[in-house]
């Protein structure tokens, strides 16, 4: 029997991938996204719904009959400034979500979390796992998207069947905005790099792992979603090998990381913007090696592309759809 799918964020990068995994011509997929459209969903016969995860009479109403709902919708801006925008979608929306998940009796939902919420370490070798939590205290994107993992939770007490995953650092085809890291380092604006890392992966693995989430995933759980972990000299060279420019060879030391926590505790108050606050130096000097054991044993998830592959991807996206990359 067809199925209807609802997919919120279905027009951001992952939703969007999620929508071509998804796309057999037979299932009905509704995308609920504040964006109308996206190059990906260009061509498929689903239904769009411009909306906001904020109006739940909307919300409510578009996702009547619907037998799955893939909770994407969410907003990542970083800063003090953000801060409410942030609780707004993340954790309020959230809610929304959650609520009229239970009230239309949908079958499962998948939430999509962030492994923000596992915080970080002092060291690449420990591994944290769903067991971890992020301390609060500057990261305000990590404690929006744990108050609503807690969200997802209650409603899981209150019977409603929900899976969480938590992606890590994603990359690949499909990104909207093209100017970040991978075009920082193609117009060789990034001069030195910082001494911690993070754990990668593509973004058609993480719609590989949210898709087996639906069908395997243990109600009230949470799932790391992440592959290969690299320092940040280690990623940002691979990107710069891909390009053809020349590696970055300079790493501060870890001695400057009090200097620039301090700067930035000051700058995030008196400058509306500021490139360094408290949270980005927390993300600039520790590590986050994400362990996806859970995952791959329960989901049966299984990475296939590489980080390297993910940004040749993302680049091949960015030469057919941004005229800004291209400029």
């Amino acid at each position: 029997m067809p199925k209807k799918i609802f997919i919120t964020g279905a027009t951001g990068f992952i939703g969007s991938n999620l929508v071509k995994k998804l796309y057999n011509g037979k299932d009905k997929i509704i995308s609920f996204s504040k964006i109308p459209d996206h190059p990906f969903l260009e061509g498929l016969k689903i239904k769009k719904i411009v909306g906001d995860i904020g109006n739940y009479n909307a919300l409510l109403k578009a996702m009547r009959g619907s037998d799955y709902v893939y909770h994407l919708a969410a907003c990542s801006l970083g800063g003090l400034e953000h801060k409410k925008e942030l609780f707004d979608v993340n954790i309020k929306g959230t809610e929304n979500v959650m609520k009229a998940c239970l009230k239309n009796k949908v079958k499962k939902v998948m939430n999509t979390s962030s492994c923000a919420v596992l915080g970080f370490t002092n060291s690449p070798k420990i591994k944290l796992t769903e067991k971890n939590n992020l301390i609060f205290k500057d990261n305000f994107y990590g404690q929006s998207k744990k108050l609503g993992e807690d969200i997802v939770k209650k409603y899981v007490a209150r019977g409603l069947d929900a899976t969480i995953v938590n992606p890590g650092s994603v990359f690949g085809a499909g990104e909207v905005e093209p100017l970040g890291l991978i075009g920082s380092i193609k117009r060789r604006r990034i001069k030195f790099t910082f001494p911690g890392g993070t754990t990668l992966v593509s973004v058609s693995d993480i719609v590989d792992g949210m898709v087996l989430a639906m069908k395997k995933g243990k109600k009230g759980e949470r799932y790391i979603l992440a592959n290969e972990y690299m320092s940040f000299k280690e990623m940002y060279n691979t990107i710069a090998d891909i390009l053809n420019k020349p590696r970055i060879r300079f790493e501060l030391p870890l001695v400057t990381y009090y200097p620039l926590y301090l700067l930035g505790a000051i700058t995030q108050r008196l400058i509306k913007g500021s490139f360094i606050s408290t949270e980005t130096a927390r993300f600039a000097y520790h590590y986050r090696n994400w362990d996806s054991t859970k995952a791959r044993k329960e989901l049966g998830w299984i990475p296939k592309v590489t980080y390297k592959e993910a940004v040749r991807q993302a680049l091949a996206y960015y030469q057919t759809y941004n005229k800004k990359w291209r400029s």
